[in-house]
């Protein structure tokens, strides 16, 4: 393995680690982020750990702040919007690319996740559901057949990750859910890539609602 293969696969092991603490909260927002303690904690030089931080900092992850170095970045309402108003546009574009590229086999698929949902949502096992109203989503964004689109739209579902749980709770949640992705399996049907962007779009759209009540009632902010 030449040393830059070498250099950019411990960037990239970082990035990863990094990025699922950050998620997850073990890294908390605002919380600084040392280099010389991730040099020691990962065994490796400062200039992966640097390359890893800039990645970071490219995905929305850290910010750089003067005098603090890299630190969590605190996600406030106004970017939170931002962020889901992109995430919106985005999402919509790859459901319209993938209803082009649908065929019988793939809607099979989705039919099969979507039965998995509706058993899930009828016993209340929320966390099920939650992992299978993600697959579901994620099989249709690669299938749009553009990997820089689909690459985008990961990196944004990596940065709300920690809040989409706390989004997913109310009653009647995961029955309102398994409507519309009834109703986005009859636009595949259908051929109707105007109607399934539409419609993932407006579900994108309408969990801004949901933030603004999270951070009202204590969220970051």
């Amino acid at each position: 393995m030449s040393e830059r293969i070498k250099h950019k696969s411990l960037a990239e092991h970082i990035v990863e680690e990094l990025e699922a603490r950050i998620v997850d909260e073990t890294l908390q927002p605002g919380q600084r982020i040392v280099e010389e303690a991730l040099c020691n904690t990962f065994k490796v030089s400062h200039s992966p750990v640097r390359e890893a931080l800039q990645i970071l900092e490219s995905r929305g992850f850290v910010v750089r702040e003067p005098r603090r170095g890299f630190t969590v970045v605190r996600i406030t309402l106004q970017e939170m919007e931002n962020i889901y108003r992109i995430r919106a546009g985005l999402e919509g574009l790859a459901m319209s690319l993938a209803v082009q590229h649908r065929t019988p086999a793939f809607i099979g698929k989705l039919k099969k996740m979507h039965e998995k949902m509706i058993l899930a949502a009828d016993k209340g096992k929320d966390k099920v559901y939650q992992g299978l109203n993600q697959k579901f989503h994620e099989t249709i964004v690669e299938a749009c057949g553009n990997q820089r689109l689909a690459q985008l739209i990961r990196t944004f579902d990596r940065q709300t990750a920690r809040y989409r749980i706390a989004v997913m709770v109310g009653p009647g949640w995961m029955e309102n859910s398994t409507r519309i992705h009834k109703a986005i399996i009859v636009a595949f049907e259908a051929g109707n890539a105007e109607a399934a962007e539409r419609i993932r779009r407006n579900a994108v759209l309408n969990q801004i609602t949901r933030f603004s009540e999270i951070f009202t009632n204590g969220g970051e902010g």
